[in-house]
């Protein structure tokens, strides 16, 4: 009987003991607002395009640069376990790089140019605490990539890529009955010579400055943690957090093509991270040191407006990593 007695209040005890413990835990855990102002850095960006069988065609371009960028934003608590954050980052200077396009299976390059590009994101977040520092999100992503293509170069490779195109349209009987047409429909198209003469590219006589704007919404899910919502008194911060997502819809502006690329639910994806460390000062004021972290793939669109002629946006990847110091404030 004593034995019995004395294995239940071990089990009491017990009980009352992680009660305790977890009454402790969540009296520690406060769901509070701040926002995050005064974050400079820089962005490093690689970014790159792939045609596959474009025309018979695979070819490759690649761009990297390093650019000087902000990040803002802020973080409001609806209740104790639910609020929503809304945080934007730009490039506020971009600096310009050589880009080369190679094709596959020749030496050198087709053509070069300079490009300058900018990169923006809004990220609007609803997020849902489990009151220990980590917190599921969900929400919207916004990207635009911006950029600028100019002083271009033809290159070794040119010949090869304009003979592959013009061997690719002479083998198919559809798009050659659609060069006839145009043989029959303009008068500066005198035979099949002149319509390759025409398309054939030739990138420093043809080509000045090429603008294109890639606008993107989608939708992201993710994890993260903040020991500010477990700690507001002085001492170390640490942040973290790792979305995923996919592009909902896209919109495509080239000065090069008359008109806009959409779509919907098109594919791709979008993967976004960041790591921080810094100093809680007060329960208002705080300091971090953030690296951030994006992935963002697109596929190719295509749209034909007949056998022979389409308008195109390369298969895109963009890898973009940059470090910012930060303050954030508490205005409660």
């Amino acid at each position: 009987m004593s034995s019995q007695r004395s294995k239940s209040l071990s089990q009491t005890l017990m009980a009352v003991a992680v009660a305790t413990a977890s009454m402790s835990a969540l009296a520690e855990y406060e769901n509070r607002s701040f926002s995050v102002f005064g974050a400079a850095g820089m962005q490093y960006i690689n970014y790159s395009e792939k045609l596959n069988n474009y025309y018979g065609v695979n070819m490759k371009s690649t761009f990297e640069t390093v650019n000087f960028v902000q990040r803002s934003g802020g973080y409001t608590a609806v209740n104790d376990t639910l609020g929503f954050s809304i945080i934007s980052s730009s490039t506020l200077l971009s600096f310009e790089d050589r880009e080369d396009w190679e094709l596959k299976g020749e030496d050198g390059y087709v053509q070069q140019n300079t490009t300058s590009l900018s990169f923006q994101t809004l990220d609007m977040m609803m997020s849902y605490h489990l009151q220990n520092g980590w917190y599921a999100s969900a929400g919207m992503h916004y990207q635009k990539t911006a950029f600028s293509r100019f002083d271009w170069t033809t290159g070794n490779a040119n010949d090869a890529y304009n003979a592959t195109i013009k061997d690719y349209i002479t083998n198919n009987p559809a798009m050659m009955d659609v060069v006839q047409q145009y043989i029959d429909q303009f008068d500066d198209i005198s035979n099949e010579a002149d319509y390759f003469d025409l398309i054939r590219n030739d990138p420093e006589t043809n080509q000045t400055v090429v603008f294109e704007d890639a606008s993107n919404f989608g939708a992201m899910i993710g994890i993260a943690y903040d020991s500010y919502f477990m700690k507001q008194s002085s001492g170390m911060r640490y942040q973290f957090s790792l979305e995923v997502g996919t592009p909902v819809y896209e919109k495509i502006l080239n000065s090069s093509h008359n008109g806009s690329l959409e779509r919907t639910f098109g594919g791709g994806l979008d993967v976004t991270g960041k790591l921080g460390v810094g100093y809680q000062f007060s329960q208002q004021l705080s300091t971090m040191l953030l690296i951030t972290g994006l992935y963002s793939h697109r596929d190719k669109i295509q749209e034909w407006s007949n056998a022979l002629d389409s308008v195109t946006l390369p298969e895109n990847t963009l890898y973009a990593a940059a470090a910012y110091i930060s303050v954030g404030w508490n205005f409660e």
